[in-house]
This record gives structure tokens, sequence and C-alpha cells, in this order.
């Protein structure tokens, strides 16, 4: 039995295999027998046919040229819409209105077609499409195959087949119907089971460029190539859209000479439908007519525009759908519309409700306007003395107290006697009330019941008064640590400095305002710092350092305030300070009409004071008044250390404090030990700080410039340097001053001053206008004009009369001539003689002057002779 089972089963088989060899191709033969085999490899090398190529994304088939065309479009594109050359202002201007403009005008969007997307069933093939075959199941195989110029594509061991025309489903029945000839039962992938188990799906790979003209009013009229599978709004994209004049609402697509599809672009714009975007074909033709009607919204409305409207479109749908709606302050009750009529314009105003059955026309211009910003049906104000002042509403504060109420309640310093209502009338005139709010709290008054528009102004006791103030002067200490200011700062001059509210950091002296003490208010009291002298008046004189450092604090006055408690706001007192005496000066107070007028301007109270702030028993009752100014003075035996420098030939050279402020020359040099053997006593020089304040050198340099002899064309040198300079020489006798200690060469010695004793000097210098400036030794007994023939002499130009000598200790002496003589300064040792220059020539105006005195002159005299001969006969 096993035996014929066997038998059966080998005859089966080899029927099988024979029936399978007449009615399957050969290459799927060989993968059927691969298979059975288990060699893969051999599976793979016998199913790939020479004609297939590797699957990839889809491309797009284009000739170099096209390519080139598309890629300069693309870029025109990305250029912004008003850099299109030769291009009018107002029409640039004009095109940015219109409803839909932009969607075409973007610098960043492409519009470009979507080649990832599944084919389209009613695509239609043309020449350069490729088709991608895969069969796949007990047989399987794979083919790529381009649509050629003649409308085939051609499958090995079938032939041609025709499929240009033929949508992409089409073609697939036909295929299929062709490839089921060598592969027998197959069957469309997805059609269902198949008793063969062998499926065939096709797909479209690399697409054709395909040539569609626009026409018409688009920004860039042509014809264009773009991708079959492109649709009308990519084509439109390509060509920048409507322009001014184009049409929106009705976008025809011509094929044919038929119109198969015509285009809203509103349904994109303001719903997103791209409705009948349909895919273009060869040699379509996109054409965007002229507008028909359009319409201007602007105003309160979210998007307003120029917008193209169809004879069946309301008011309403035009501002809701289109423009977007109105916003939240528009004012919807009326719209205001502008119309051309034949002649003429005219206005509509138009109901919100009848804004479903008006139908706009071309060049109606709707107006939506705003609410009244600036009235409220039910606001009331309140401002002044309360804790949260502001606006509020009517309905629940209806009446003044329920006003108060709301805002806070009242502060303690409101000013109750007195209330201020301004109200609107009827009319917009506005009025005051005067309410009293004291009767109204204690039940004597009823209590105001308000009006919409109402403000209500409560005031304050301080204002009612004048800012009192209190002011201490002198050597008061002001440390930040014993005042309530923590971010108070002050300036080099004294100054302070605070940061306000807003965080900047603003002057006093700018009336910013600050809390001193924990009773005062911060938003009307003034607190001040200031340098008792002003900078431009301060002297750097020794003398003058106790009084350029002194203060002036101004404070807000409190009742009860005595000098004590002033003294410790102002940080104490300085060291310097003159305890023996405090001095008020107090304003003189206004005098009844009966009392005769005298000259006292102020009142002065003196008192004595401790370094612990203890006054007198007189003064420690004392109460200030507004106004008053304290006054610390100096103490008179108060000084500052101060100091001079001893340089050059002396046995302790360096720098000595003064031990009293009449110290003279003689009394520091013998404090240095005396002059050593090398000192030249006769050349020392006393070099001064020049200490001029900003109004002098102001001062000096205006005298400068007002000094000139307009005769002799003389004037004062204008060196800028000679007001600027710190520095001055003074010629001493410094041997005098050492015989002779306190006479009249013995100086006094001032802060700064600075001592020079130089060596005995060998030689004298001749400058100026000689022939060869140059140092000459000294040797005693020489004169002055053998210095200056060493020198090699005058020039032609030395002005003789007016030569000088510069001696060693800072001090000139010139040349005097008495009638033909000249005396010339003596020589000593370290002495430079300077020979000046001539003078310029007379000038013209110099000539005049003299010709137009001396003509004066003698006129007069003839005058006067005249006049003695006529009163002689």
């Amino acid at each position: 039995m096993n035996k014929k089972f066997s038998f059966v089963l080998m005859a089966f088989l080899l029927l099988s295999t024979k029936m399978m060899s007449q009615t399957i191709p050969f290459g799927v033969q060989g993968q059927l027998l691969d298979r059975m085999n288990n060699n893969p490899s051999n599976s793979q090398n016998r199913n790939q046919p020479q004609n297939q190529a590797n699957v990839g994304r889809r491309t797009i088939t284009t000739t170099p040229k096209q390519k080139q065309n598309y890629d300069s479009l693309m870029a025109d594109r990305k250029r912004n819409a008003g850099e299109i050359a030769d291009e009018d202002t107002a029409v640039f201007n004009l095109r940015k209105r219109i409803f839909g403009y932009s969607i075409f005008n973007n610098k960043t969007g492409t519009f470009e077609p979507n080649l990832k997307i599944a084919t389209p069933k009613s695509y239609v093939l043309g020449p350069d499409d490729e088709l991608i075959i895969d069969i796949n199941g007990y047989s399987e195989d794979h083919y790529n195959l381009t649509v050629s110029p003649d409308g085939f594509v051609k499958i090995n061991r079938i032939g041609n087949v025709y499929v240009a025309g033929l949508t992409i489903e089409e073609a697939k029945s036909r295929i299929i119907s062709k490839l089921s000839q060598i592969f027998v039962g197959l069957r469309r992938e997805g059609s269902g089971p198949s008793s063969t188990n062998l499926y065939a799906s096709i797909s479209l790979g690399s697409i054709r460029t395909v040539n569609v003209t626009v026409q018409g009013e688009v920004l860039f009229p042509g014809t264009y190539s773009v991708p079959s599978l492109a649709r009308v709004m990519n084509v439109l994209y390509l060509a920048g859209g409507p322009n001014q004049n184009g049409t929106y609402r009705e976008i025809q697509l011509i094929r044919n000479k038929k119109v198969i599809a015509t285009i809203d672009l509103y349904d994109f714009l303001t719903a997103g439908i791209q409705k009948n975007d349909v895919n273009i074909h060869d040699q379509d033709i996109i054409k965007v007519g002229v507008y028909k009607s359009r319409i201007e919204v602007k105003g309160k409305v979210k998007r307003p525009a120029l917008f193209e409207i169809m004879p069946q479109e309301n008011l309403s749908k035009v501002i809701q759908d289109f423009a977007g709606g109105f916003t939240e302050d528009a004012f919807r009750e009326l719209v205001k519309i502008t119309r051309y009529t034949n002649r003429e314009r005219k206005l509509i105003d138009l109901n919100s409700a009848l804004m479903n059955s008006f139908s706009p026309q071309t060049g109606d211009v709707i107006q939506v306007e705003s609410v009244n910003q600036d009235r409220f049906e039910n606001k009331i104000s309140i401002l002044g003395e309360v804790f949260r002042p502001g606006q509020f509403a009517l309905e629940g504060s209806s009446t003044l107290l329920k006003l108060i109420d709301r805002a806070g309640g009242l502060k303690e310093n409101a000013f109750l006697d007195r209330v201020l209502i301004q109200r609107i009338n009827p009319d917009l005139s506005k009025t005051n009330l005067s309410v009293n709010l004291k009767d109204i709290l204690t039940n004597k008054s009823k209590d105001i019941a308000l009006r919409r528009e109402d403000n209500v102004s409560i005031f304050s006791i301080l204002d009612l008064k004048e800012g009192y103030t209190v002011t201490i002067h002198g050597e008061i200490n002001l440390k930040r640590e014993k005042r309530n200011e923590s971010d108070a700062e002050l300036n080099l001059d004294g100054s302070k400095k605070s940061e306000n509210n807003t965080g900047k950091i603003t002057s006093s002296q700018d009336n910013n305002r600050n809390n001193l003490t924990g009773n005062t208010d911060s938003n009307t009291d003034v607190v001040q710092i200031e340098s008792e002298i002003s900078e431009e008046l301060k002297s750097n004189e020794a003398a003058n350092q106790l009084i350029n450092r002194q203060l002036k604090l101004t404070l807000p006055f409190v009742e009860k305030m005595t000098v004590e408690d002033l003294i410790l706001q102002a940080g104490g007192l300085r060291e310097s300070a003159a305890t023996g005496v405090v001095e008020i000066v107090r304003r003189k107070k206004n005098l009844a009409d009966n009392i005769p007028m005298n000259s006292q301007i102020a009142e002065i109270i003196r008192f004595s004071i401790s370094k612990k702030l203890q006054l007198d028993e007189t003064a420690s009752t004392f109460e200030l008044q507004p106004y008053d100014e304290i006054f610390i003075r100096s103490s008179p035996n108060y000084e500052l250390q101060q100091f001079i420098t001893i340089q050059g030939q002396v046995i302790y050279p360096g720098v000595y404090g003064l031990e009293k402020k009449d110290e003279r020359l003689s009394e520091i040099i013998t404090r240095a030990g005396g002059l050593n053997r090398q000192a030249y006593p006769k050349g020392a020089k006393l070099i001064r700080k020049i200490q001029l304040t900003e109004f002098e050198k102001n001062r000096k340099t205006e005298q400068l410039n007002e000094i000139q002899d307009n005769f002799t064309g003389i004037s004062a040198q204008k060196d800028p340097a000679i007001v600027t300079k710190t520095k001055e020489t003074i010629g001493i006798d410094l041997v005098k001053a050492l015989k002779n200690p306190g006479g009249e060469d013995d100086l006094y010695v001032l802060e700064g001053d600075i001592i020079d004793i130089p060596k005995e000097p060998q030689t004298v210098k001749v400058s100026g206008e000689v022939l060869y400036p140059n140092s000459v030794k000294y040797l005693e007994g020489k004169s002055f004009y053998d210095f200056i023939s060493e020198a090699g002499g005058f020039t032609s130009s030395s002005a003789r009369k007016r030569t000088y000598v510069l001696y060693s200790n800072g001090s000139v002496k010139r040349t005097k001539s008495f009638l033909f003589l000249r005396f010339h300064p003596k020589i000593e040792q370290g002495a430079e003689i300077i020979v000046p220059k001539k003078s310029k020539v007379a000038t013209g105006q110099q000539i005049v002057s003299v010709v137009s005195i001396f003509t004066g002159t003698l006129t007069s005299l003839i005058g006067i002779i005249t006049l003695i001969k006529a009163t002689s006969n």
C-alpha cells in the first residue's frame, strides 16, 4: 500500500512540473527552482531584468533649459515685490491693500507641487513619465518603464503598449491585461484574493514637465514649464498672482478651447478650501480677467483691505467672512458708506440690522468707526486722600459714602470740610459741587447721589499749608547711618544723590522727595543737601579749607522740633565745630498795621552747646519755627595741618609742617638745619601754588582780552596757559632774610610752598637777539657788554633798550635809559641776559591816529590865534 501511494505521488509531481513548464515563463521557472534549492542569490540575479533601475524618490524630468527657467522664476518669487524694476510706488501700495495679494508675494512661500503624494487617479500619462511595475507572489519581477515620445512603453516579451492620454487607472488595467499573457493568474494588487497568489502594483515614478500659459492680469504673464503634478495654484504663484486689476473670484482654466474649471481664490483665503484647484495638463491656459466689482472696508475690522465681491454677496458676508469681523472696540450699530453716483459722491448711514439685505456696489468705501473711548456709561472717579484712588463702576458706588468705602476709606490727613465733585451737565458743560463731608459723616447732611462721569476730589490738610522747612549750616557731620535714609549719597560738592521711585538717580537740588523722619510725607517734603559755597567760588587756599567743606541741610519742619533734634538728623557735629555758640536766624513775622516799620529783617538767637549736644537751660526747651536757619560755626583755633617743601642745598631737605600761621623763611631754614657749603642763597627761589577760583579765572581771562593799547599796538599776552597755570616763581632775597629774621625780606610761607636752594652756578646764559646765544663762564668784574660780546654781540633786530636780566632767584631787572646814557643791570652767577627783538613798524591805523591827533591840535591852535587877533582889533 505504501509503495502504491509513493508511486502515485511521484507521478503527480512529474505531471505538475511538466504543466508548469508549459505555462510559466523561463524566468519564473528559474525562480521557483532556485527557491526549491534554497539559493536566494541565484534567485536575485535571475529576477533582475536588464532594464531594471533602483527605485528612488520621485523626480521631475526636465531639460537643462527648463530647469534654468524654473530656477530663475523661483529666485524672482523670493525677491521683495517692492523691488520690481520701474514699478510705480502708488501701484505697489494699491496692490498691498488688495485682499489676498500677500499670499502670492510672500518671500518665504513657494507653493511648489508635492511630489511625495500618491499618484492621483485622474493623472493623465504623457511622454517622459515613468511607470514602476512590481509583480509579487509566487513569481516576482520589477519594471521601470518610460513613456516614449510616441506614447508607448516597451515591456520585455510583450512589446509596446500605448498609454499616452490614458489616466493612471486606465493605464494600470491595460498593462496588467498585457502582463497576464506571460503571468498566468496575474491580478491587480488590492483587487481581492487570487487563486494563483500573483499580484501587480503600478505606480508613477519620475514625472514629466508640461507647458502652461498664464495670461491676463497677472504680474508675470507667460508660458511656464512646471511638473505634471502641478495644480492651478502652483502656476498662479509662479506668475505672481493677480495684479492690481486682476480678479480673484473668476480665474479660468482653459483646455482644448473649453473652460473646464473656474477658481474662486476667496474659498482658499477665507475657508482654506482649494475648490476646483485641478491638475494642469500640457498646453493648458490659465486666464485671469479684470475684476468686476471691488469695495474697500477700513476702520475697526480685523482685516481692512480691498475686497472683490460677487453680485449675490451682502455687506454682512463681506464684513464677517472677508474682513474677519468687527474688532472689540468697533461701533457696530452704524456703518458709514461712501458711494459714487453718476455725478458725485454720497454718504449712506447703514444700521447694523440692515447689513444682511444691503448689497455693496463697486467703488463703495465702508468705514467702521470706533466707540468713544473717552466716555464710559458707568464710570466715576475719586482722587486724593483715599487709600485706593482710581475709577469705579457707578452700580456699586452710587453715593459718595459708598464710593469712599469702595476706595478703601479716608486717610488721616483728609480735609473733610470741603470735598469737590466735578460733574458733567447734559449739555456737556462742567460744574463743581462743594460738599461738607464732615456733616455727611455725622449725619447732619444727606449722602450725595453720584452720576456717571462724576470726579470726586478729596484734598489733604497738608496741601492747604506751605511746605515748611528748617535749615542747618556749617560744621555738621551728615553720617548716613545716623539718618533714616538708606539710599542717599553725597556728590563731591556735598549735594545729595538719591534714588527715586522710577529707579533713576537724581540730584536733590532738583527737588527730589525723600522721607527723613518717620512722620513726614515723602511726596510733599523736600530734603536738600548742598555745599555752603558754590563750586565756582571755592578757593583751594588753606585758610578756606574749613569753609569749603561746610554743608547746608534743609529738612521738612516738624512740630516740637528742637535744635538737638535737627543736629541729630544732620549726623551730629564735626570735630571742628565751635560749641561755644549756636546761632539761629529767624524770619521776621508779619506785623500789625498799627506797628511802625523798621529796618529789622530777622531775629538772631544765640545758644551755647556742648559736644554731647547739651544746650543751656533756655535752649533745651527752645522749639524751632518754620524757616529757621541754624548756623554751627568753625572753632576759631581749629586749623587743618599745612605743609611746605624745602629742596636743594639744606642739611635736612624734605616736607615740613607749619607750626604757626605766621611762620617765615628764616624759621623754616633753621628747622631744616641751615644751608650747607654748596648752597647759593642768592639763587634761592620760592615756588608758590596759584589758587584761583573758577570765577577768578574767568574774570582774569576777560581782563586779558580787554587790555590793549590802540595807539601803540601793544596788547596783553592771551596765552591760555597764563590763566590755567598752577604755579608761579617768587623772587626772594634769602641772604637778607637770614641776616635780618623778621625783616621785610623774610617772607611768610604758605601751605604748598616749595623753597628751592640751588648750588652755586658758574655760568651766565645769554639768549635772544644775539649772534650766538649760549652760556658764558662767569668771572667777577666782567661787564654787561663783555657777556654780550662773548655771545657774538647784538644783531640788527636787537632791542637794546629793552634788554633785561633774569636772576636765578626768579627776580627780573631791565635796562634803564636816561638821555643818551644806558644803565644795565648787574650780572650775577646763574643769571640769564635776554635781548628781545625790535617791535614791528607802526601800522596804518596807528599812523592815521597820529596824523588825526596832530591835525586836530594844529586846527585848534589856528583857531585860538585867529580869536586872539580878532579880540585885539
